[in-house]
């Protein structure tokens, strides 16, 4: 869920710190920029972070058009390998 922490300036670089710089959430696209990763790759990549705040920062960089869902490489839906 979203803060309502924001620096409130139609400055593009202080509206993206306001979706990016909540804590975790610059790290989390950093993984994401090295390659598409699972949950599950997210969580051992960065251990000192609970899954529910991973969860959140996914969901809020979502929302907000910095990432986007999509299918593992090679990966069938529902596919546990």
């Amino acid at each position: 869920m979203p803060t309502s922490r924001s620096y409130r300036d139609s400055c593009g670089i202080a509206r993206a710190l306001d979706v990016v710089g909540e804590r975790w959430a610059l790290l989390v696209v950093r993984e994401l920029l090295l390659a598409p990763q699972r949950f599950s790759e997210l969580r051992h990549a960065l251990p000192h972070v609970s899954s529910n705040l991973l969860a959140d920062r996914l969901r809020e960089l979502e929302h907000n058009g910095v990432i986007r869902r999509g299918l593992a490489p090679g990966k069938a839906p529902g596919s546990t390998n």
